[in-house]
């Protein structure tokens, strides 16, 4: 069976057409085309598939989409887009048989079992029971959270969560004065305004701030005039030896695995903790480099427990897309 899957980020929309077929229980998913598409350039979802289906030809009649933000209803309002997706209005506007969205954090542990070994980096070994629960993370435009209950067929129930928005807990002197700096901007402080793209900038300005450094001109103009490229702008003069924008990466690795460790604790996911999302396979070696594991581990009396939890950063970009294209040939 073909259908259509989407991924729709507050950056990027991926669209596809993929196979999907059973064998032996097990289902299997192909990507036949895929397309990415700047969201921002687009004023909905149904202009981005119009758009597909003019470079990739007619579109299948079964469609799904993971959407960064809340679904209710089979309505989602994207968290960082301004856009607002109805299943059941884009099936009428694209003359499709049927339309399913759900959160972008849900669709990705729907993907999982599709995960080759090859493209999972393993943080932590720890043990892993085949049918625990896991629980996903992920900081991209945002940071997403989701666990999943394993079912019969490598299936999940997905319980979807917007746990990125939960108040973000310093732990240090040092976190202490982050919180106080991002205070003065935001009347909310969650953990997505440090773990995100967004949310790297912010570490690194914080940290200027504090340290009474000055950031590199490339990163201080970004942060400035040009807030998306401002990320890599940051990731760039860490590699080149800036010491602040160094200190603000291992920062960010730092607090990725203390609230990776909060959602382990709050869950307890004997089948693993998988880190997805688009930055974690671009700062590879820093996420690698041990910060990110103690930051896991380090939940005092604990620690023992969080040892035995699996961790492994999800390198296929593709994944979204593969729970998509399974929840679309699903049954209703």
């Amino acid at each position: 069976m073909q259908v259509l899957a989407g991924d729709i980020g507050g950056t990027k929309t991926l669209l596809a057409v993929a196979e999907v077929s059973e064998q032996a229980g097990v289902l299997r998913v192909k990507v036949m085309t895929s397309r990415r598409y700047e969201s921002q350039s687009y004023p909905g979802l149904a202009a981005v598939c119009q758009a597909f289906a003019a470079e990739a030809g007619p579109l299948p009649k079964r469609a799904a989409f993971g959407v960064a933000g809340p679904v209710l209803n089979g309505r989602s309002q994207a968290t960082n887009l301004a856009w607002v997706i109805d299943q059941a209005e884009l099936a009428r506007t694209l003359q499709l048989e049927s339309v399913k969205l759900a959160n972008d954090f849900g669709i990705l542990a729907l993907g999982i079992p599709a995960v080759q070994p090859k493209d999972l980096v393993i943080i932590n070994e720890g043990v892993r029971v085949a049918s625990g629960p896991i629980a996903i993370i992920g900081a991209g435009t945002g940071l997403g959270e989701c666990i999943a209950l394993q079912g019969p067929g490598n299936g999940f129930q997905v319980i979807p969560s917007e746990g990125g928005h939960t108040d973000f807990a310093p732990r240090s002197e040092l976190e202490i004065s982050v919180l106080r700096f991002l205070s003065t901007r935001f009347d909310h402080v969650s953990w997505e305004r440090v773990l995100s793209g967004d949310g790297l900038v912010n570490l690194a300005e914080a940290l200027a701030e504090i340290q009474s450094a000055t950031l590199p001109p490339a990163v201080a103009h970004a942060a400035r005039e040009d807030r998306k490229s401002a990320p890599t702008a940051v990731t760039d003069a860490a590699a080149a030896g800036d010491p602040t924008c160094r200190k603000a990466l291992q920062l960010f690795c730092s607090l990725y695995g203390a609230e990776a460790g909060n959602l382990a604790l709050k869950t307890l996911p004997t089948g693993g903790v998988y880190v997805a999302g688009g930055i974690a396979p671009r700062i590879l070696d820093s996420m690698r480099d041990g910060r990110f594991r103690e930051g896991f581990l380090a939940k005092g009396r604990m620690r023992a427990l969080l040892e035995q939890i699996p961790v492994q950063i999800i390198l296929d970009t593709d994944v979204g897309l593969l729970g998509a294209a399974s929840l679309a040939a699903s049954h209703p």
